[in-house]
């Protein structure tokens, strides 16, 4: 068993040396690009799975833009609604002060 688990290391990261490599192959020098590449594009533009998966995507990222655009809008709406009732507060405040001043409590 511990034989294994040592080759398993090395295997593992011979595998991911060899995803590396293969993903960042490029083309031969003077060599022309895959004709494959064209057929593929043309199969996802009609695969329906793939219409339904761009077409999800492209929803989600205009919800999250309307989102976004709500909550500032939100935002900008509580900050005015927190100054403006801070401003009654504080001529309420003044107002009771001055009546209370004007009108003292007798003793």
């Amino acid at each position: 068993m511990k034989n294994i688990h040592i080759l398993v290391l090395p295997i593992a990261a011979l595998l991911c040396v060899n995803l590396a490599q293969a993903q960042t192959t490029a083309p031969a020098e003077g060599a022309a690009p895959a004709a494959t590449t064209s057929v593929d594009t043309r199969a996802t533009l009609t695969d329906p799975l793939v219409q339904k998966r761009q077409a999800d995507s492209d929803a989600k990222a205009e919800y999250k833009a309307k989102k976004k655009t709500a909550k500032a809008n939100m935002k900008v709406e509580k900050a005015e609604a927190k100054s403006d009732l801070k401003e009654e507060k504080q001529e309420s405040t003044k107002a009771r002060d001055k009546a209370m001043a004007a009108d003292p409590m007798p003793k």
